[in-house]
């Protein structure tokens, strides 16, 4: 246990020591805010306050844990500790001690509870919030999961100065993750299908014609519905994993697809059985709880029981009203922060977090899952080949690792079809996890 002090004590110090040490490292604190406690206790000590008690590990504490509400920041003190970049830093050498040279508490708390999100305009036309404005990008490490290297860091200070102090490990998970967009590629699409047909014949597209028409006829399986290779896979490797179905309407932004599928909702419940089948609620329904409730309900009767986990479709969240919505829907677990155009790390950690309600100050029960990459994102927007993609990811997973944290990836049912634009991609899926589940197991 670790003895740690602070001149003050409030619901964002509690949540952050809480979510670093009882969650990250695997050790017990106990909080005070009495002095003379603090330096009569034989516990392993950390001082968090404006001025050192020279007893113990001392962390120059600034005001935003104590503050309430929103807080404009406009001087974030960039600096280095060690190779690690620090923001809210104290200009110390780190050099020189073995204190912490930047307020490590308050740094990881603005990240997590994303409060340079909350009520922002540096917004996408889908209402996203732009990577471009994070601060962990203009940090130039927004592909690390900088807050769990900073408490390792912090961790093997503590263990040179308190030898006998002990932690509980944790353990490097790998969570693959398929989202649904499109289960189908060209059936259940009523008189669209005539209407392609018709189309690929005038553009002179005659393997796609031909493709199409015999899916359609049932003499082919549609190319998109590969959900008995990717569960074969899982199986084969030992590996479970997420899957999101999309139950949305039919929309600009939704699915291309009109008639339900008895065929697809066995397939689920199939899914379901080794696997989980969670919600991927439509685009409509990111802000709108009528539609969100309806999807989820829609989605629990394919399944037959509850759904208590989801992924925004576009990943269209905003905070905090988004994971208001999901808590009052029944969600519990969400997976949706990433960046559509940047894979990484949005609130610089790869370990599950509770959402916390900086407008209410509590911590709510709504956990985070930070996702760490997005097929699309490497094709589209880095333009990579599935062998740099793999490489990309790679790097990813070792960083994670490095820190015993969730590697959760994003592919898409479609993207491990083989059509023209993903050739090589599943190729590239299995190697991935293969390598991954050596590791997981």
């Amino acid at each position: 246990m670790i003895a740690i002090y602070s001149d003050q004590k409030s619901p964002r110090l509690n949540y952050i020591l809480t979510q670093l040490f009882s969650r990250i490292l695997g050790c017990d604190f106990y909080l005070t805010n009495k002095l003379n406690e603090y330096l009569l206790s034989p516990l392993p000590g950390i001082a968090y306050c404006p001025q050192d008690p020279h007893k113990g590990i001392w962390i120059k504490s600034t005001e935003l844990l104590f503050a309430k509400g929103l807080s404009k920041l406009d001087d974030f003190s960039f600096g280095k500790w060690g190779n690690l970049p620090t923001f809210f830093h104290n200009n110390k050498k780190e050099e020189e001690d073995e204190n912490v040279p930047f307020d490590l508490f308050a740094a990881s708390f603005y990240l997590l509870s994303r409060m340079e999100e909350y009520h922002s305009n540096d917004l996408d036309k889908h209402g996203r919030y732009k990577y471009e404005a994070s601060i962990l990008q203009k940090m130039g490490c927004i592909t690390h999961p900088i807050v769990d290297e900073w408490v390792i860091k912090l961790k093997n200070i503590l263990l040179i100065k308190y030898p006998d102090l002990e932690f509980s490990s944790r353990q490097f998970r790998f969570i693959p993750t398929i989202d649904i967009d499109h289960p189908f590629l060209y059936r259940n699409k009523g008189v669209a299908n005539s209407l392609c047909l018709l189309k690929d014949l005038g553009e002179r597209k005659f393997k796609r014609f031909w493709n199409r028409l015999l899916t359609i006829l049932r003499f082919k399986e549609d190319p998109y519905f590969n959900f008995s290779f990717i569960t074969k896979l899982y199986e084969e490797e030992q590996i479970k994993g997420l899957f999101f179905a999309h139950r949305g309407p039919y929309g600009q932004y939704d699915r291309h697809y009109i008639f339900p599928s008895k065929r697809l909702r066995k397939m689920m419940r199939m899914i379901d059985k080794e696997n989980r089948v969670l919600l991927h609620p439509s685009y409509v329904a990111a802000f709108n709880n009528i539609h969100l409730c309806h999807e989820k309900m829609d989605l629990e009767r394919v399944l037959n029981h509850q759904v208590n986990a989801s992924r925004q479709h576009y990943l269209r969240i905003r905070f905090p009203e988004s994971y208001r919505l999901l808590q009052s829907a029944g969600i519990y677990h969400d997976y949706s922060v990433i960046y559509t155009n940047q894979y990484g790390f949005r609130t610089g950690t790869s370990i599950p977090f509770p959402f916390y309600d900086i407008e209410n100050e509590r911590e709510t029960p709504l956990m985070i899952h930070t996702t760490a990459v997005i097929d699309m994102t490497l094709k589209e927007d880095f333009s990579m080949s599935p062998e740099q993609a793999l490489e990309t990811i790679t790097k990813l997973y070792e960083r994670v690792q490095a820190v015993g944290g969730d590697f959760i990836t994003l592919f898409h049912n479609s993207s491990l079809a083989e059509t023209d634009e993903w050739k090589g991609w599943r190729r590239m899926y299995v190697r991935l996890i293969k390598n991954l589940s050596n590791i997981n197991n």
